[in-house]
């Protein structure tokens, strides 16, 4: 979680995950909606060309039509959990809503 959603940010997350939760895969296949900060450029503007494109290497893009914001799962995610952890209530900084998103 960070303040900001820059293309460095989301290439930075994607690494984290790679590194740690999917370090034993190949491959994975990443669904995400069309934002523009959710392309394969976002790692170049991050990391150095030779470690952009391995994790490059390691990704699927599938993303969601541009005009089915139904089906867009992120979304949906966290409509759901607005609903149920966070409606109604203000969270004071990020480390709070680190805390209690992961509850």
């Amino acid at each position: 979680m960070r303040p900001r959603r820059t293309k460095v940010d989301w290439a930075y997350e994607m690494e984290t995950l790679l590194r740690t939760r999917y370090s034993e895969a190949e491959k994975v296949i990443l669904v995400s909606d069309n934002l523009n900060t959710h392309t394969k450029g976002a790692f170049y503007e991050a990391f150095e060309p030779d470690q952009a494109r391995a994790l490059v290497k390691r990704l699927e893009f599938r993303h969601t039509p541009k005009h089915g914001s139904w089906l867009n799962i992120a979304e949906n995610e966290l409509s759901s959990m607005t609903r149920q952890c966070l409606s109604g209530r203000r969270i004071p900084d990020i480390e709070t809503l680190r805390k209690e998103t992961a509850a």
